[in-house]
């Protein structure tokens, strides 16, 4: 049951972060984000939710897979660590990129 807690815990916290970086993306895919010039196979709109949800949800699933290994070891340690911190930037890439409109601030 705890492996449980934890996948839920695992997958939760990932698409939170979701969540988060969606508040500043929303509104800017219609005002903004549609005023760009992509390239013609840039996927439509509508694609970025379940991609994004999707790879989420398989983030969750990685991290939730190396929690399972316990975290009194330092490799898991260092791995969650890592992870949190890559989670982290994603999220503050949407609020560069899509809350502050800034692309070249996001690639960097």
């Amino acid at each position: 049951m705890i492996k449980i807690y934890k996948l839920v815990i695992s997958i939760g916290v990932s698409l939170l972060a979701g969540v988060v970086g969606s508040i500043f993306t929303v509104s800017a895919i219609q005002n903004w984000y549609a005023t760009l010039q992509k390239p013609a196979f840039s996927p439509p709109n509508w694609v970025f939710g379940p991609a994004w949800t999707t790879l989420y949800v398989l983030m969750g699933i990685a991290v939730f897979l190396v929690w399972r290994e316990g975290f009194e070891r330092k490799d898991v340690k260092n791995a969650l660590a890592i992870f949190s911190f890559q989670l982290l930037l994603n999220v503050f890439w949407s609020v560069i990129f899509f809350g502050f409109k800034n692309p070249g601030a996001a690639f960097i």
